[in-house]
């Protein structure tokens, strides 16, 4: 990605972001709204008791969705981060890499340089795909497409002690893989 693409593609994210606290605003104005025009009605005797609390919960469910959860890493400098020494490659035929099924946090640094995908649904995290895997999973050898870009999270995790990709990691026993996972050796990517 040249300076130019990143460059728009910051410009598009902070317009993105913008927008989305504009409509918030104009959410909760409505909300407000509402709000009102029920009490009214509901002072008025045009709605019974069960109606208004009724609206309530439905009121409050509403907020809570349209609360969305952003998350960023606190990572200033993901190139400066170590993680485990584990040897992925000879240990992937077991563990199915299910480590990159795992939700992943971008930080700042990531937005900024524009090379790691974000999904669009859950603000900043990458995104999955409907085999339950990393956008940036290789085929079947279970190699990141986007290693020298990868995110802290992924530079500095270790399945070394994870109950949920080793049942023994010294005797290379893996764990039973989640049903919401394809095994990597079922899928045809490239």
């Amino acid at each position: 990605m040249d300076d130019d693409e990143r460059t728009r593609l910051t410009a598009a994210i902070r317009r993105a972001t913008q927008d989305g606290e504009r409509a918030l605003t104009q959410i909760a104005e409505l909300a407000t709204q509402v709000e009102t025009l029920v009490d009214i009605l509901a002072r008025g005797g045009s709605l019974k008791p069960g109606h208004v609390k009724l609206l309530g919960k439905v009121a409050q469910s509403v907020s809570l969705v349209r609360t969305p959860k952003l998350e960023l890493s606190d990572v200033d400098d993901k190139y400066e981060v170590v993680g485990d020494d584990v040897d992925c490659a000879s240990r992937i035929p077991l563990c199915q890499a299910r480590c990159c099924s795992f939700g992943v946090v971008l930080s700042r640094q990531d937005l900024e340089e524009g090379e790691v995908a974000w999904d669009i649904d859950h603000p900043y995290r990458l995104p999955r795909l409907a085999d339950g895997y990393c956008t940036y999973i290789g085929g079947g050898d279970g190699r990141c497409t986007n290693y020298q870009h990868r995110p802290a999270t992924c530079r500095s995790y270790s399945c070394r002690d994870d109950a949920r990709v080793w049942i023994d990691f010294d005797a290379r026993i893996p764990a039973p893989m989640p049903e919401t996972v394809v095994p990597l050796v079922q899928l045809r990517r490239k």
